[in-house]
């Protein structure tokens, strides 16, 4: 009997092309389940590592997005990181996140922003069992680290945030929640925008969206998902926007500006204008600047002035995967506009196709799928 193979996307050093290479299917190891791809999603540090402006090893398969069914499990591999049962069948996003639970961080219960914090997927594929990351067919992961879907949560809509989604979860939970009434800004309107938007929405805020109007499609998605005014800032001019936000806050009450900026563009040049728009004793959140896109000059007496609470965020925890599943879950009236942010599919083969479409913000969000499920989509 011919072996079973499938197909790898595979990272060789920064600025090559993805690699496509083939390894065997391998049964999982006793405390691990493989799973057979179902949506991988392509987030923008994936896309900053293939360009060389976040460091890793190489090679590696690169993606953190993964999910995908259990095909086999190991004789240890009986519930999900969660503590829900697992069964071949079940749905699951795989969590990459390796805290290593003993420094400083981890022993005062702050997992997400370990010191000593690691990643499954930074592994050699051409070591057995090989799928360690995202970007392939399959995945063998170990149990702990999965957290099986919710019955009735739809696979696009998973698919649209399962890093994103966290991500706001654990910026906003790190900043102290949000109120009913409250006026937030947030800037980007990528994948983490996107979510931000939504999230906050639901907690009863008033939202504003900065975003870019190259792909009309993401303040379409922002509007969708609950933000009351969405400005493009290449056709709205920045003195424009601010005076935009403080009517706003005006109108709403909540003095001179912003009670809160989320900051998910990952642009530097969004710092500065983020500062301006929030109000004094306001919060500045900062989870989307993820890698070195070079220094910019701010004013920092505006942040001893206002008194400007600056709260950074870049991880996050199991559990907030689990928040972000159950939120899905409770809200199915969003779980279709959440799809509908899936707007671009490719099979692994066109992995590079893909990362170039995420890099060239064409698209709300961009997912591998099966073969046969690109043929159709892609």
């Amino acid at each position: 009997m011919a072996e079973r193979t499938g197909v790898a996307a595979v990272f060789t050093g920064a600025g090559r092309p993805l690699e496509t290479r083939e390894f065997p299917v391998l049964p999982p190891a006793p405390g691990d389940a493989l799973l057979a791809l179902a949506r991988s999603g392509v987030c923008g540090t994936d896309v900053h590592i293939v360009e060389g402006r976040l460091a890793v090893p190489a090679p590696l398969i690169p993606g953190h997005e993964f999910i995908g069914r259990i095909e086999a499990l190991g004789t240890r591999a009986r519930r999900d990181g969660l503590g829900a049962p697992l069964r071949v069948g079940d749905a699951a996003v795989a969590c990459v996140a390796l805290p290593c639970g003993k420094c400083f961080s981890c022993a005062r219960g702050e997992t997400a922003s370990c010191l000593n914090f690691g990643v499954t997927y930074v592994r050699d594929p051409q070591n057995r069992p090989h799928f360690f990351g995202g970007y392939a067919e399959f995945l063998h992961a170990p149990a702990k680290t999965l957290v099986k879907l919710p019955k009735g949560v739809d696979l696009d809509a998973a698919a649209a945030f399962p890093c994103a989604g966290p991500t706001v979860i654990r910026a906003f939970d790190y900043a102290g929640g949000l109120e009913r009434g409250e006026l937030v800004v947030v800037q980007g309107a990528g994948p983490v925008g996107l979510f931000a938007v939504a999230w906050a929405a639901a907690a009863g805020a008033v939202v504003a969206v900065i975003g870019s109007g190259s792909s009309p499609a993401r303040l379409r998605l922002a509007r969708a998902l609950g933000a009351k005014l969405a400005l493009d800032y290449r056709a709205v001019p920045a003195e424009e926007r601010a005076a935009r936000i403080t009517a706003l806050a005006a109108r709403l009450g909540r003095a001179n500006g912003a009670d809160v900026v989320f900051e998910a563009s990952g642009s530097p040049t969004a710092f500065p204008e983020g500062l301006r728009l929030v109000r004094t004793r306001g919060r500045y959140i900062v989870p989307g600047q993820y890698s070195n896109s070079g220094p910019v000059s701010i004013e920092p007496q505006m942040i001893t002035f206002k008194a400007v609470r600056i709260v950074g965020s870049g991880q996050y925890t199991m559990q907030d995967i689990g928040a972000y599943l159950e939120f899905l879950r409770r809200r199915r009236d969003l779980q279709k506009v959440f799809a509908r942010c899936v707007t671009h599919r490719f099979p692994v083969r066109r992995a590079q196709e893909a990362c170039r479409c995420a890099a060239e913000g064409r698209a709300a969000k961009v997912v591998l799928v099966p073969q046969e499920v690109g043929k159709r989509k892609s």
